[in-house]
């Protein structure tokens, strides 16, 4: 059942897009995101489309591997759909709205396949650590690792705990209003359990390793900025630019 989502789960390659750096990987998502919610016409939807196939092509992942994440996300595409049809009587509207949640799924896919937990991390305190006087810099960082990390851990137990009750008779197929409720309840009370444990342990190794106190880390790999990085950033503000004023 939950066995298609990948979103969070790391893809290992040699390919160009996973040996960029970690900052232009995060800030071309976030202008990648801010391009997609300006789109307003088909041209918007064919520039953002090609670079994201040329995106998918250059990471060296197969296509279908993206479509699962797609595909796991299909009631909530419906739901959007039926949303837009109901209080909106334009079908460009409607066909924008659905291109923008495709977008920002395979976009978010494309980040977290080609690029680790602990560089996304890097990259966003990277990005900002300017505001690291206003804002705790380090500690959202390390917020959003957790999360990322997370996202794989749950569903991996969810999938256990379904087959688990699978071999206990219970049907997961059932049509019963009631009996979904039942099924629903019978996955999440473990999970949220089992989520609990797992925050508890975390925040006792994390303090066994001095998370909490130490003023400064650093990193073990680190990249460096090459042409190619600095090309790609000025490509993502030419097509951000022309995404908005088009």
């Amino acid at each position: 059942m939950l066995d298609s989502i990948n979103l969070g789960k790391y893809i290992w390659g040699k390919s160009l897009v996973h040996k960029l750096h970690a900052v232009c990987k995060v800030l071309s998502l976030l202008m990648m995101i801010i391009s997609i919610f300006f789109i307003d016409s088909y041209v918007d939807i064919i520039i953002l489309t090609i670079y994201l196939f040329l995106g998918i092509l250059y990471t060296g992942i197969n296509i279908k591997v993206y479509l699962k994440n797609v595909f796991s996300i299909k009631i909530f595409i419906l739901f959007v759909f039926i949303i837009d049809l109901v209080f909106f009587d334009s079908i460009n509207r409607i066909i924008f709205d659905l291109f923008k949640l495709l977008f920002i799924v395979l976009y978010a896919s494309l980040l977290t396949f080609t690029t680790t937990v602990m560089e996304i991390t890097f990259g966003i305190e990277k990005i900002l650590s300017p505001f690291s006087k206003i804002i705790p810099v380090r500690d959202i960082a390390s917020i959003v690792t957790l999360t990322l990390r997370y996202i794989p851990l749950l569903n991996n137990e969810a999938s256990r705990i379904i087959r688990a009750q699978k071999f206990r008779g219970i049907d997961f197929k059932s049509k019963n209003v009631r009996k979904k409720i039942e099924m629903i309840s019978v996955v999440f009370v473990p999970i949220f359990t089992l989520s609990l444990e797992r925050a508890d342990k975390t925040a006792d190794i994390m303090d066994l390793r001095l998370y909490n106190y130490s003023k400064s880390r650093t990193n073990y790999r680190q990249k460096k900025w090459r042409a190619i990085d600095t090309c790609l950033l000025i490509l993502n503000i030419w097509i951000l630019i022309i995404v908005i004023i088009y």
